[in-house]
């Protein structure tokens, strides 16, 4: 009498503990890489703000000294303040439209150049990165000889 053998197949399903565990390291491994690269690109983003509205208001203050043989007197707080002087910029030179949710807080200066010697007539133009924000502590400036630190 023969005696009956039952094998029993066990289909596996799923993955191993290393497998996961491999698979949770590389996906770290890429998490890594990419957040300072995005973090990057947001803060060159960011930048890109101040660059622009600093070559906007030279662009202001070369016409208005065009117009008037003046440039404006000093306006504003020169400070990271989170942009209560676009008001004040924009009842001197209306033509200043930075736009909304700014990062950078904006002032001019009279009769001083981007290194801070004295020239008259002249301005220096600059941009301060707000507090709380990713460009913080990030400081552009430009004058009227279109010298710049960007």
């Amino acid at each position: 009498m023969e005696t009956a053998h039952h094998e029993r197949v066990i289909n596996k399903a799923g993955f191993t503990l290393i497998e996961l565990i491999i698979t949770i390291a590389i996906i770290a491994i890429l998490a890594a890489i990419a957040y300072p690269v995005y973090t990057g690109y947001i803060s060159n983003a960011r930048q890109a703000e101040a660059k622009s509205n600093l070559q906007s208001l030279r662009l202001l203050e070369e016409q208005r000294y065009a117009e008037n043989a003046a440039y404006t007197a000093s306006i504003g707080t020169c400070a990271a303040d989170n942009n209560p002087n676009i008001a004040l910029i924009q009842a001197v030179l209306p033509g200043f439209q930075p736009g909304s949710g700014l990062n950078f807080s904006y002032c001019i200066e009279q009769n001083i150049r981007l290194d801070g010697t004295a020239q008259t007539p002249c301005f220096r133009a600059s941009a301060f990165g707000n507090t709380g924000t990713s460009v913080a502590g990030d400081t552009f400036r430009i004058d009227c000889n279109n010298n710049r630190n960007f």
